[in-house]
């Protein structure tokens, strides 16, 4: 199959090897979100290979093999990637990512051929957090424009999954709490922060360790509904980047779920907390899914 693309021919897509390895790792930098860690060799072996050590029970739920296709630019090196693979809970096919070098026609053969195999049913994609990011699930809306475009092309819709937001430590002039536990976690290896008040648990916040990088990851801040309106989520909050400050971190990242699972969470209460403690948004993110009527 040969694919024509801007009006030069491309080589057939084919499955990714070893030597494609650098030329990936190019296009993976050129996407690359302010705090996201740099790409490695062992990153994407993770995620050719399925594995991830960000969302191990998401990966594990993959069914059969986890295929990457790249395509080839005419005069060498690679103008595309995407990776797909299955779920078994419903079958239903997942495009676990896909980069392009924000080139819309390459975008569509990649997306064509991450499509070829389903033939009715829903397609789902960039549900899953990647080994290639930290924790990252989703794909930017701004920074994947045209990515986005070309699947709206292709029949998906797009549903916003949450915020990612960012900012440099330390951050000075942050209310704090008095008293507040701290343990250790294993997985991931980090922190737990929690206000305690006769015996139950008011408020707490889970962190991720800076990694080589120094990028700590803040994966939640929560209160109780009984005590919302106390100022308890900023003042921890507080507390959590003074702790990631500690530990190393130079920036602090969050994503902040646009649809929380406790339906008494306020995503725009919780953005203005975090906007007015110096977090800044990196972007929007978004899932995709395309649905087909069976034949």
């Amino acid at each position: 199959m040969t694919i024509l693309l801007g009006g030069a021919e491309f080589p057939q897509l084919r499955p990714f090897e070893s030597a494609d390895e650098a030329g990936v790792l190019e296009l993976l930098a050129m996407d690359r979100l302010p705090g996201q860690p740099a790409c490695s060799t062992r990153m994407l072996a993770d995620a050719v290979a399925g594995r991830s050590a960000t969302d191990p029970a998401g990966r594990a739920a993959l069914e059969g093999p986890v295929v990457t296709t790249v395509l080839c630019a005419p005069g060498g090196g690679i103008a595309g990637v995407v990776c797909c693979a299955g779920r078994p809970s419903d079958g239903q096919p997942l495009l676990l990512w896909l980069h392009c070098r924000e080139d819309f026609s390459t975008a569509q053969a990649l997306i064509a051929q991450a499509l070829q195999c389903c033939t009715a049913g829903p397609v789902h994609a960039f549900t899953l957090a990647c080994a290639l990011t930290r924790g990252l699930v989703g794909l930017p809306e701004r920074h994947r424009r045209v990515t986005g475009e070309a699947l709206r092309a292709a029949g998906f819709t797009s549903r916003g999954r949450c915020r990612y937001l960012r900012a440099e430590l330390p951050v000075a002039g942050l209310p704090h709490l008095a008293g507040v536990q701290m343990n250790d976690t294993a997985a991931p290896p980090g922190k737990r922060l929690e206000v305690r008040r006769r015996g139950r648990v008011l408020a707490q916040a889970c962190l991720e360790r800076p990694i080589d990088d120094g990028v700590g990851l803040i994966r939640s801040v929560t209160v109780a509904p009984h005590a919302r309106g106390q100022g308890l989520g900023v003042g921890l909050l507080g507390n959590a980047l003074d702790v990631l400050t500690g530990l190393g971190a130079r920036e602090a990242i969050v994503y902040l779920d646009e649809l929380p699972a406790d339906p008494e969470r306020d995503p725009v209460a919780a953005l203005r907390t975090y906007v007015a403690s110096d977090f800044t948004e990196v972007d929007r993110l978004l899932t995709f899914t395309r649905t087909l009527a069976p034949r």
